[in-house]
């Protein structure tokens, strides 16, 4: 059995096990009831389709479209005494060559949390936990909580293996809010180990395709302040995540090396109540040393932007517009210089996102979301679904159609 049906057959069994807890939910139900104090489950089935013009992404997307965007979870929480809530999620998610885990653990902690005089909260979650992370990161699992099919992939890397690292590690979380009248400030710090053995990350952290070898050393840093107005009608956040792991080489010829990133990233977002508006900014340093004989250090800086307006003009609609930017060395912006130096075409090192989409609720526990996108660069591809994108010379924009069903209960 090869891996592709591998993957199918894992999402037939999936999603087989979900449609029977869905069936076993009341139609209208937004949670299966487990019949021991709160404790519920939760859970969702979404299918999307994938239709490209020139590269692939999420499978064999050209020529007719590719089904392989499958994403199935089954979470389940509920609260052991007044103050200590266990909650679990158990998710498959295929994504042509980007996502080849299939079922995962996503998360599993328990949180303990206490109140601090009349206004302060504190807590501390252990186990697999939600990296803490811009605006989206621990609720883009369901298409439901994201703003549309595709996070902007400048900030939310879905296609390039980084995905299971980035939402979820191995640690501990502290964490605190403070409320005084219409505000509240809160703040988490998170010490882990990061999820960086799987997928395609270990090829991703050191610029090395193919490359064999496990990711080792200091836990990882992710840090996160916020500022929220009447309950999140207006927000800012900072958050930053600090990383420093020894690679040990299992290559022949290439040496273990060491690899550094530090990465802030500022959100900001408006609620209304028909609008919402939303940016994050984020430059990542990296620096990976060891790889090349004579002890040369590759240093590079990115950057990272989007701006997004949500339009809600139905109760069941809403309209999605966006403008996403990713720029692979802040010191060349349009590529020519690592173009010259790597041997690749310039939109190699940036990619410019123009996204419009819909979402239609169109039953109470079901959604329906289209989305078109017009790209220019190819930064953000997956080598895994283009394996000539190293060769050859593709062209600069390419569109990008996505249809994804969901169900939730």
């Amino acid at each position: 059995m090869d891996t592709r049906e591998t993957s199918a057959y894992f999402r037939q069994v999936v999603m087989g096990i979900v449609t029977a807890l869905s069936l076993a939910a009341s139609s209208d139900s937004m949670a299966l009831e487990l019949g021991a104090g709160d404790w519920q489950a939760h859970g969702f089935v979404s299918q999307g389709y994938t239709l490209t013009s020139k590269y692939n992404v999420f499978g064999r997307s050209r020529d007719g479209g590719s089904l392989d965007f499958t994403e199935v979870g089954v979470n389940v929480l509920g609260h052991i005494t007044p103050n200590l809530l266990m909650a679990a999620q158990g998710l498959y998610r295929s994504a042509g060559g980007s996502d080849r885990e299939g079922v995962r653990l996503d998360f599993a902690n328990l949180d303990y949390h206490v109140a601090v005089g009349e206004r302060g909260t504190a807590g501390i979650r252990v186990g697999r936990v939600k990296n803490p992370f811009g605006l989206y990161n621990e609720t883009r699992d369901i298409v439901w909580t994201r703003p549309g099919v595709m996070m902007p992939q400048s900030v939310y890397l879905d296609s390039l293996a980084m995905r299971q690292p980035m939402i979820s590690s191995d640690g501990g979380l502290v964490y605190g809010r403070y409320a005084f009248g219409e505000h509240a400030v809160t703040s988490e710090i998170l010490i882990s180990e990061p999820l960086d053995n799987v997928g395609g990350a270990p090829a991703f952290l050191t610029g090395i395709q193919n490359v064999q070898g496990n990711m080792e050393g200091r836990p990882i840093l992710v840090g996160r302040m916020g500022y929220e107005w009447q309950e999140g009608r207006f927000k800012l956040l900072f958050s930053v995540v600090d990383l420093d792991r020894q690679f040990k080489s299992a290559t022949p010829g290439l040496p273990s090396g060491k690899v550094k990133a530090f990465y802030p990233l500022a959100s900001a977002q408006l609620n209304l109540e028909e609008w919402s508006l939303t940016g994050e900014y984020g430059q990542v340093t990296t620096e990976r040393s060891g790889f090349i004989p004579g002890g040369r250090v590759l240093e590079n800086t990115s950057e990272s932007f989007y701006i997004q307006a949500q339009y809600r003009f139905r109760p069941s609609w809403s309209a999605l517009l966006r403008y996403d930017s990713f720029t692979a060395n802040l010191d060349d912006r349009n590529g020519k210089q690592s173009a010259a130096l790597y041997g690749l075409p310039k939109h190699s090192f940036y990619a410019r996102d123009l996204t419009v989409g819909l979402r239609w609720e169109f039953l109470r526990n079901w959604l329906l979301s289209p989305e078109y996108h017009s790209v220019w660069g190819s930064a953000w591809l997956s080598s895994v679904d283009n394996p000539d994108l190293a060769t050859r010379t593709g062209p600069e924009r390419w569109d990008m159609f996505s249809l994804m069903l969901s169900y939730r209960f």
